[in-house]
């Protein structure tokens, strides 16, 4: 839309709608404070200097930022609705976000994006989503849809998306795999993520071919360094599990800073409300050391540059109104926030509608778990002298190849003792009815077990235990609340957190869903359970892209040799 008509409003010759008075603006391009009134028309700066407005507004010295600017993020490891996202980030400042739903889009496919799609578009954000780019991740395992090129060209031309989510399949990328790069070349003109974990060298020369722009994978600041060196941008990440930021920081300069941004990738409700969203990565870039000025940059103009998104991330002519006033620099106490010059949330609360209650819900997302009948004996083990086994390493969620023999047929007990669990994943999908048997040592499960409809990347039912009957209990508990996590004993269900959108997301608000995570926890804690975090580590032990022994329904993978090898050694 054109702003000719609002040329007399910068001349001064009209009033503008809105003017705030006696304000300390954040200009993220030259990293400095100017004290001017600021102008505000038709949802659009006007810019600073000495206006007039119908309405005026003293902000007795407080600051103005641009609207924060989450680069990467998948909402379905918050946990929470969209809606009940935008409810908490919002009033935290956060007026832009990428998200990548391929969580949902491995259970429900095109249906489940496009239901994300339409519960963010209409709430005062600017909501950028992504067509995922690896459903499945893997072809070794079975998830509820298949995203190909074709059926990417198709959801392209019924509605508006963002650009090409995450490409994790970087050997697919790097070999010049059709499947991956048919993907590749239809986006071409789109914004491609990448998904680069240690790739250097020749490795990353070929993987940033294809035309990807940013990472969030980057862990080192000599890892940082290279991929800027090569022009790619780095999403600095701090997630709930993968916290990158002071490891990065150190490679942040004046040379290179406008190619690094701020990212949370996965951040989980109790996170949000304990310590925040965007705001939190800024204070805690401060309380290292970096510059305020240059944090909040991080947190705006670079990441719209980064992103390719023009007139969004800086307080100037012609840019949207998308504002935050703060208290002060170093507190960040976020007082009020305005998109497009509408007041969205004042004093941490936020001031917008929601009109959720009568969207549809489609029977893809909201009843995706089909499982057969659940016997005891389909978690018991078969009979061998040796069994292969994964074994944890600690904070990670890596594993080694370890090995187990029984000294005698009650070898549950044997198991216990020596801190192992069976797992299981159990297919959902009703594409084949399996259940892929293995072991577990170094999460320490003494009794009862834990059962999830959260198994990245497929989000087949996963569920770890020390008996079969515990195993079996829990996943018909799953069955029943068409997802969730739940934790049994003794044959009697503990306590559950149900997940009824694709398995993947509660309906309640954020505060029940981090307190009953909380409950669960505890509850598991009791178990013998003593690793951080045990529902994350849980859900990605059905990984079969990342090493070293993965489980799936189709039994035990061996990711370093891309092959499946048996449970029983002998």
């Amino acid at each position: 839309m054109s702003n000719k008509n609002l040329l007399s409003v910068a001349l001064g010759k009209e009033k503008a709608d809105i003017v705030f008075k006696n304000g300390k603006i954040i200009d993220v391009f030259n990293e400095r404070i100017i004290e001017e009134d600021l102008a505000i028309s038709n949802g659009k700066i006007i810019g600073w200097g000495n206006y007039s407005g119908v309405k005026e507004i003293d902000l007795n010295g407080k600051y103005i930022s641009p609207g924060f600017i989450d680069a990467h993020l998948h909402l379905e490891s918050t946990m929470v609705s969209v809606e009940e996202f935008a409810k908490t980030v919002i009033p935290l400042g956060t007026l832009t976000i990428v998200a990548d739903p391929h969580e949902i889009a491995n259970v429900a496919g095109e249906i489940g994006v496009e239901y994300f799609l339409n519960l963010g578009k209409n709430l005062p954000w600017n909501f950028n989503l992504m067509i995922p780019s690896c459903v499945p991740v893997t072809p070794f395992d079975k998830s509820g849809a298949v995203l190909d090129a074709l059926k990417i060209k198709e959801m392209l031309s019924k509605n508006q998306f963002f650009g090409l989510g995450e490409v994790m399949d970087f050997e697919g990328v790097i070999n010049g795999q059709d499947y991956i790069w048919d993907k590749i070349e239809l986006m071409q003109n789109y914004f491609i993520d990448g998904h680069a974990p240690k790739l250097n060298g020749k490795l990353l020369n070929a993987y940033l071919l294809a035309g990807i722009r940013a990472d969030h994978e980057t862990t080192t600041s000599q890892e940082a360094l290279e991929k800027v060196s090569k022009g790619l941008y780095v999403m600095v990440r701090e997630g709930s599990v993968t916290r990158d930021l002071e490891s990065i920081l150190p490679a942040i300069n004046d040379s290179n800073v406008s190619y690094f941004l701020f990212a949370t990738d996965d951040r989980h409700p109790e996170d949000l409300l304990s310590e925040g969203h965007i705001n939190f990565m800024i204070k805690k870039a401060i309380n290292l050391g970096m510059n305020p000025l240059r944090a909040i940059r991080l947190a705006t103009i670079n990441a719209a540059k980064a992103l390719g998104i023009n007139y969004l991330g800086a307080i100037a002519p012609g840019y949207q109104a998308d504002l935050i006033i703060v208290d002060n620099l170093n507190e960040l106490t976020i007082k009020e926030v305005y998109k497009d010059g509408i007041l969205v949330a004042k004093d941490g609360k936020f001031l917008f509608s929601i009109n959720s209650g009568n969207s549809p819900k489609p029977e893809l997302v909201f009843n995706s778990i089909k499982i057969p009948k659940i016997k005891e004996n389909d978690f018991h083990l078969p009979h061998g002298k040796t069994y292969r086994v994964m074994s944890l390493i600690k904070d990670q969620i890596v594993t080694k190849l370890d090995f187990f023999s029984p000294e005698s047929e009650l070898y549950e007990d044997e198991l216990i003792k020596n801190g192992i669990n069976k797992i299981a994943v159990v297919e959902r999908y009703q594409k084949n009815g399996k259940i892929g048997l293995g072991l577990l040592k170094g999460f320490n499960l003494k009794s009862g077990a834990i059962a999830s409809s959260i198994a990245h990347d497929s989000h087949n039912i996963i569920v770890i235990g020390s008996n079969s009957y515990d195993m079996k209990v829990a996943v018909e508990k799953i069955s029943e609340l068409h997802g969730g996590i739940v934790v049994t004993k003794d044959g009697n269900v503990l306590d559950f957190l149900p997940l009824p959108v694709g398995g993947l997301v509660s309906e309640e608000p954020i505060e029940y869903v981090s307190q009953k995570l909380k409950d669960l926890r505890k509850i598991v804690y009791d178990l013998g359970v003593k690793i951080q975090s045990p529902f994350m580590t849980l859900a990605f032990m059905g990984l079969p892209v990342v090493p070293e022994l993965k489980i799936t329904c189709e039994g035990l993978y061996d990711v370093v040799n891309h092959s499946f090898v048996s449970l029983v050694l002998e």
